[in-house]
């Protein structure tokens, strides 16, 4: 006897922010720089394989980075990435979603500025980012929105010249979508 089961498949457009952040440390100190937001810009596509579970893969412009001041100096560092996040969906509820999964980032640029200097970092940065994403999501009709929280696992400064040094990304992200089909 054959199962039979329905799949829902839809897909759309997605916009939000990066209120981003990075974990440093080095000879066991930690520094702490303040967050910077950045734009999430991209398109996803959600596979409901029942109607509780499902995979949500998205490809997202993602602008992550930081602000350090020290010293009456500020630097803005920034790494703009395209990202593969392919979430989980748990439905709770029928508008209310618990996603989870990881995401994989390609380094596009890179940059650090002070005032009016601009130096291009991209060769100092490993060319990719990867880490888990959990949140939740809101449906309403063809609207949808939600939060996440990113953290970085892969340390970021391509050549630690032997030492401990790691810097790791982690952003909350806020986004609203729109689905096209």
């Amino acid at each position: 006897m054959a199962s039979a089961f329905s799949q829902s498949v839809s897909g759309g457009l997605r916009l939000g922010m990066n209120i981003a952040n990075n974990n440093i440390t080095f000879g066991g100190v930690s520094i702490s720089p303040s967050s910077k937001i950045g734009l999430m810009l991209g398109g996803y596509l959600t596979v409901m394989t029942s109607e509780k579970f499902g995979v949500q893969p998205e490809l997202v412009y993602s602008q992550m980075g930081f602000t350090l001041s020290s010293s009456g100096q500020t630097v803005n560092t920034s790494f703009n990435y395209l990202s593969l996040p392919v979430i989980l969906r748990y439905n709770v509820a029928q508008n209310f979603s618990l996603q989870a999964g990881p995401q994989l980032g390609i380094l596009l640029a890179a940059n650090s500025s002070n005032g009016s200097q601009t130096v291009d970092i991209k060769d100092q940065a490993t060319g990719v980012d990867f880490g888990g994403a959990f949140g939740f999501g809101l449906d309403f009709g063809k609207f949808n929105a939600g939060a996440r929280y990113y953290l970085g696992f892969s340390n970021l400064i391509k050549d630690t010249k032997g030492t401990d040094a790691k810097q790791t990304n982690n952003a909350f992200q806020l986004f609203i979508g729109y689905s096209l089909f």
